[in-house]
């Protein structure tokens, strides 16, 4: 698998790199940013920047220029990042209203940065101007005395102008003589396309997650800690709480508030979910899928069992009991890593007296359509139908939002 980002290097008037502006590409070969949702595309390139790559990788220590919509300025996702690390770059179309000018405020005072892409003098940015760092001309949709004015306007202001789309050495020494301190363009330089190899996550993290998540008294706030410590893991869960059905479009979320709305047994799912595909080195995704679906079923039956009090060890069952092929290593090695409870790792190899295997035993006769005979279950044949249905949607969905 491999990521894909771009970088057009933004200059000083000593033609010397001050920062980069990051842009989005889908896949090999991209010469644009091609995107139906603006969104989208910048959570997408700031998991690829942050992720794959490493945002000072990409930037060599200079500042990133990111393109952000008027939903992700008034989200959380802007405090992924340090304020010395980005300015973020305001879209043209962004809607001038008293709520941006009050966010505005806050990440000034908050430290960031901000600028106002594609600027053509246009009357209706002046509330917000004040609040802006970087004003960026566009060289090619405006004309001579339009870039002049808007110089002068400026010129005693603490406002840097940065002129893009800059083609050629004249309109170069023109813009630089008329105040402007910042350039891009194609005459500096193009967009490059970076590609990488999307790397192998560190299992550390996940295994500490897991075993705080599987002790009897497992602890949020200890779990909100451990995810803080992974910069990709965070990422990952306010993004997933960006798209989860229960999100209600409250874009104010912060750590702490996350991991609390998604409880101990939420976390847990997800946990594994990340785990099973972030380290899937041999299979499809279909196998992770159907790991999570088996683990989520188990769980769902043992809801409807005299063993109901066991049902997040149904779930560890069912889940862990396909990741030796996902993972490539032996069960035994990977019991002896997570820690899991005793009761778990005896009915994964076959050891002791654990009635969860005979819940094992069934899910995965039912997923043949083959269903042995299980006792104790306190749903008929049709709510068990309906049941295994309902897991299968659930995974369809948890999917959906991991993407």
């Amino acid at each position: 698998m491999q990521a894909h980002i771009a970088r057009q290097a933004i200059f000083d008037r000593n033609l010397r790199v001050v920062g980069y502006e990051l842009l989005y590409r889908a896949k090999e070969g991209d010469r644009g940013a091609v995107f139906e949702d603006g969104d989208r595309a910048t959570r997408s390139l700031l998991s690829t920047a942050l992720i794959d790559f490493g945002l000072s990788n990409l930037t060599d220590g200079r500042r990133a220029y990111i393109n952000f919509t008027e939903k992700l300025v008034m989200s959380d996702l802007i405090l992924l990042l340090e304020p010395q690390q980005i300015t973020i770059e305001l879209l043209e179309d962004i809607p001038v209203t008293e709520r941006l000018a009050r966010r505005l405020q806050e990440l000034r005072e908050l430290g960031y940065r901000m600028a106002l892409d594609d600027y053509t003098g246009d009357a209706r940015y002046d509330p917000i101007l004040p609040l802006i760092d970087v004003l960026k001309v566009d060289f090619l949709q405006t004309d001579r005395d339009m870039q002049e004015r808007i110089a002068q306007r400026w010129h005693h202001s603490g406002v840097e102008l940065l002129a893009e789309k800059v083609e050629d050495r004249e309109t170069y020494e023109w813009a630089a003589r008329n105040g402007y301190r910042l350039f891009q363009g194609y005459f500096f330089a193009r967009p490059m396309n970076l590609r990488k190899d999307a790397p192998n996550f560190n299992t550390a993290t996940y295994i500490r997650l897991l075993r705080e998540l599987n002790r009897p008294d497992a602890d949020l706030q200890t779990c909100t800690e451990i995810i803080r410590t992974d910069p990709a893991l965070t990422f990952r869960l306010l993004k997933r709480m960006r798209t989860m059905q229960y999100y209600h479009g409250n874009s104010e979320w912060i750590l702490e508030q996350a991991v609390a709305y998604l409880g101990i047994d939420e976390l847990h799912h997800w946990t594994m979910l990340l785990l099973a595909r972030n380290f899937n080195v041999t299979c499809s995704d279909e196998t992770v899928r159907e790991a999570y679906l088996r683990g989520i079923f188990m769980e769902r039956l043992l809801e409807e069992s005299p063993l109901r009090a066991r049902k997040a060890m149904g779930f560890l069952v069912g889940m862990f009991s396909l990741m030796d092929r996902i993972m490539n290593r032996p069960m035994e090695e990977l019991l002896a890593e997570v820690a899991l409870p005793r009761e778990v790792t005896d009915t994964l190899l076959g050891q002791g007296e654990s009635r969860l295997w005979e819940y094992l035993a069934f899910v995965t006769s039912y997923e043949r359509w083959e269903p042995a005979k299980l006792p104790q279950l306190n749903i008929g044949e049709e709510a068990l139908s309906e049941l295994y249905m309902q897991c299968i949607r659930d995974t369809d969905y948890a999917f959906r939002c991991d993407q």
